[in-house]
């Protein structure tokens, strides 16, 4: 049985662990395995039915990036993993977006539905479904992705440093093959169509703030690995009392869904809107005096 002074860390873990849940997407399982511990034990620490032991109590520091002494005395370091700090974080739409890509799996999944039927309706139109083509292609394996990360490496991998790791540095790698299929959509128009459809030759106006939407994304992967790395350095060899100066380092590590949300549902919109453009624009003769097919 805990002591009162043990039951109240014990409270104060189970809202690190909503904290946890709600910021960084770990369920109590991936909290339970990373601890080395059932969910069984858990309930029993959190319901006072037996006290943490020292040991877990490190572990469950080390999941948070704080110092045990935080934990323990409830202090200021820890008001930014509390859950209901979110509701002064930002806007009702802030919050309605984070909710949605609190659930990655769910997101990506909305996410490629709504570019599917966006491919669908410009079939008429190669120029928007191309453009529209590329970025469905590359949340086709985001989300296959997403189920890797999910039910192969992150049940493989104990360390949630080596987590962040993999998923950031997929991302980022989607996020860069996105840019450069981007870039090249002309050359990949014509192989497609092979140079049938006179369309695909013109110039699109939604193309540069598309671009520019998707450097966004992988600037915000690029500075979500590196924040990564910076907030772990004593696993890369750096004293620990110098590499706790950074743990406070948790911009991109905490908002990473909420970034990552925004930008997409812009390239979506920004889809849209050239589609109904092109469509609304009046008749023009295309390459090579051709009608744009």
């Amino acid at each position: 049985m805990q002591t009162p002074e043990e039951y109240e860390v014990s409270q104060r873990i189970g809202l690190l662990i909503k904290g946890l849940k709600h910021k960084r997407g770990m369920s109590r399982e991936d909290i339970c395995r990373h601890l080395g511990i059932g969910m069984r034990t858990l309930d029993n620490y959190l319901n006072g039915v037996s006290s943490f032991k020292l040991g877990t109590l490190m572990k469950f520091a080390d999941l948070c990036r704080v110092k045990l002494a935080d934990i323990l005395d409830d202090t200021e370091a820890l008001s930014r993993l509390y859950p209901d700090n979110m509701k002064d974080k930002g806007s009702i739409l802030t919050l309605i977006l984070g909710s949605i890509a609190g659930y990655f799996l769910i997101f990506e999944s909305i996410v490629f539905l709504l570019l599917l039927l966006l491919f669908c309706c410009c079939y008429k139109d190669k120029n928007s479904q191309t453009i529209t083509g590329i970025f469905l292609f590359i949340f086709a394996l985001e989300v296959v992705v997403a189920y890797l990360l999910r039910f192969i490496i992150f049940p493989a991998v104990e360390s949630y440093f080596f987590e962040n790791i993999y998923a950031f540095g997929l991302q980022l790698t989607l996020s860069l093959m996105l840019l450069f299929l981007l870039k090249h959509r002309m050359t990949i128009s014509v192989f497609l169509t092979q140079g049938r459809s006179a369309s695909v030759f013109e110039k699109n106006g939604i193309e540069a703030p598309i671009y520019f939407l998707a450097m966004t994304l992988v600037l915000i992967d690029f500075l979500a690995l590196m924040e990564n790395f910076l907030r772990n350095l004593d696993r890369l060899g750096m004293s620990e009392e110098l590499a706790k100066t950074f743990w406070e380092v948790t911009f991109f590590y905490d908002y990473f869904e909420y970034l990552k949300t925004i930008p997409a549902f812009l390239c979506i919109a920004l889809l849209y809107v050239g589609f109904i453009a092109r469509r609304n624009a009046p008749l023009q003769v295309g390459y090579l005096g051709a009608a744009p097919k």
